[in-house]
């Protein structure tokens, strides 16, 4: 997993065939946002997900491990909490289905941190990440999910 603040997404992009579009993307979200839903970028190898959405307490705990894409997750505005864990610490509860690049497991000893505005975080194969959560009120947040193919 990689988090860090957007202003340093080319010190690991430059590094990680593909994902510099990722960084060019958002520049051009920045400048003139994209309506919500799928925005296609490179056919099935990167296309981004834009979504406005609420967090709250009572959102499900659920984490979830990808094996075929990395996750860039961005957030463009409010904050949420996310659960993450080493897949090989965790139960799978669901396994991934043929054509589907999304498993869903439970993690005992996951760990928290919060995503917020100006705040990135990459999720690969071995990241199980649980989204959408926060500690107090409920609040509105604007992200922007990258899915990169591995």
């Amino acid at each position: 997993m990689i988090y860090d603040k957007v202003e340093n997404m080319g010190l690991y992009f430059s590094k990680l065939p593909g994902f510099e579009k990722v960084e060019e993307q958002y520049n051009a979200f920045c400048k003139a946002p994209f309506a919500e839903g799928r925005i296609d970028i490179d056919g099935d190898n990167m296309w981004c997900n834009v979504a406005t959405y609420t967090v709250n307490p009572d959102n499900p705990l659920k984490y979830e491990a990808h094996k075929e894409y990395a996750d860039v997750q961005v957030m463009f505005h409010g904050a949420e909490n996310f659960g993450w864990a080493n897949t090989r610490e965790c139960t799978v509860t669901e396994d991934f289905k043929e054509g589907c690049d999304i498993a869903f497991m439970d993690a005992p000893n996951g760990q928290f941190f919060e995503l917020r505005k100006g705040y990135f975080a990459v999720f690969f194969p071995e990241d199980a990440h649980a989204p959408c959560r926060k500690n107090s009120a409920s609040e509105t947040a604007h992200k922007l999910v990258f899915k990169v193919r591995l």
